[in-house]
């Protein structure tokens, strides 16, 4: 008879039912709703995380699909279609010549599938003036410039007039509204110059409406809400993946110290009061200021802070659990040291080690928040929490607050759900703690 169903029997017997360690740790978490809603909330943030390229609106450091001049806008404000844009190359020539001025139209540049001809420019020279012409732009009938919103006129050639639009104070560019740019009378200067050169650049069409930027935008026109998406995602990955790492090096350490003791033990924890006789902060300050930004080199700079921390737990815990008789039992029956360590010790370590490490991912967080927000973390193509704080910072006391303050609430809500779901199991998984 195995032992399970010898237990079975023995319950059966007994009148008692036996409870799994893990069923019993889900029913007293299950106990305190507010654990439970903080492990929603966290259970949800990680689901975010992990879709966030399928879930997004839009890629925010994608460059093919952000418009600065979307940057600001207000939480609920659409993104509208690009207008389409239409640059043609104008000459006059035989100014200065006895017949008829020439004028001549040649695309230059033009957005998506607009065609050249979206749009009729007609130039009339007036008799007896070789310099002074009537102009006259329209787009055609139901064409990607139906209607036209805008009208320039750049580089005209020095001393040119129009006789209606507005001139820039600081460029030469003339902007004419959609109704007077039907007649026009443009003059130029009376020069010896045999050609005139100039440029003719218009939008229109109708505008569509693409997307809702539900959270707004930052300065360069990326949506918020998918920029927390996308931080959400880096620094969840990093502080996950540092912790895991710093908690494998220190466990490995902590145990090693504990079961040998003597010169092994006190190189170990000279090593660990070392580290921690440093704040952390500084010591990550150091060591990005030294490697550079970078993903690798924060995770590198987060391990190093946090491994003596979980090799201090696990040496104390180990101490205790070295005293057991059942590792003078597993040592007389001969097993291996890497099997007594890490088949017996370590499964008795791994509560306290959970706990620990539970709360450390907060603290990973808001470490390479503050590394990101002081601009020594992540680079700018690895959007964070705290590089996307940093970016609106500027923009905090402008009128713009949600640039900053949005990413701010997604850092602080997710730091606060982990230390939640976190003290739970710091309650349960401690009998001492248990009520």
């Amino acid at each position: 008879m195995n032992v399970r169903k010898r237990a079975n029997v023995e319950s059966m017997v007994s009148g008692t039912e036996t409870i799994s360690p893990f069923r019993d740790v889900r029913q007293q978490f299950f106990k305190s709703p507010v654990a439970v809603a903080a492990l929603c909330v966290l259970l949800a943030i990680v689901i975010i995380a992990i879709t966030a390229p399928l879930i997004s609106p839009q890629d925010p450091y994608d460059l093919r699909v952000i418009d600065i001049k979307d940057g600001r806008l207000k939480p609920g404000s659409p993104k509208l279609s690009k207008l389409a844009t239409l640059s043609l190359k104008v000459s006059l020539s035989g100014l200065k010549g006895s017949g008829v001025p020439e004028a001549s139209v040649t695309p230059t540049d033009r957005s998506g599938d607009t065609s050249s001809d979206a749009a009729e420019i007609v130039f009339q020279p007036h008799a007896g003036n070789a310099h002074q012409w009537t102009v006259r732009i329209m787009p055609a009938p139901n064409g990607h410039l139906d209607p036209l919103k805008t009208v320039n006129l750049e580089r005209l050639p020095k001393g040119s007039t129009l006789s209606l639009g507005k001139k820039d104070k600081f460029r030469n560019i003339w902007r004419v509204s959609p109704n007077d740019a039907r007649e026009l009378v443009l003059t130029l200067p009376r020069t010896s110059a045999d050609v005139g050169q100039f440029r003719v650049v218009m939008a229109g069409g109708t505008q569509k409406k693409l997307m809702t930027y539900w959270l707004g935008t930052d300065d360069q026109g990326r949506d918020m809400l998918s920029g927390i998406f996308y931080g959400l995602r880096i620094s969840l990955s990093v502080a996950l993946s540092s912790v895991v790492i710093a908690l494998t090096i220190g466990t490995i350490l902590g145990l090693c110290a504990a079961y040998y003791g003597g010169r092994t033990d006190t190189v170990i924890m000279r090593l660990v009061d070392l580290q921690l006789s440093f704040p952390t902060i500084l010591i990550a300050l150091i060591l990005l200021a030294i490697l550079g930004k970078g993903v690798f080199n924060v995770m590198l700079a987060l391990v190093i802070v946090q491994w003596a921390l979980y090799a201090r737990t696990a040496r104390g815990v180990a101490l205790t659990e070295r005293r057991k008789e059942y590792v003078e039992s597993a040592q007389c029956l001969g097993l291996s040291t890497p099997r007594v360590i890490f088949a017996h010790i370590l499964p008795n370590c791994l509560p306290s080690l959970i706990v620990i490490a539970t709360l450390e991912v907060a603290g990973a967080i808001s470490l390479e928040a503050t590394l990101s927000f002081l601009g020594l973390g992540l680079p700018i193509t690895k959007p964070s929490l705290g590089l996307l704080i940093s970016n609106g910072f500027d923009y905090l006391l402008s009128g713009y607050p949600w640039i900053s303050i949005l990413p701010g609430v997604a850092l602080l809500i997710t730091v606060f759900a982990i230390n939640l779901v976190g003290d739970q199991l710091r309650d349960i998984l401690n009998p001492r703690l248990r009520r």
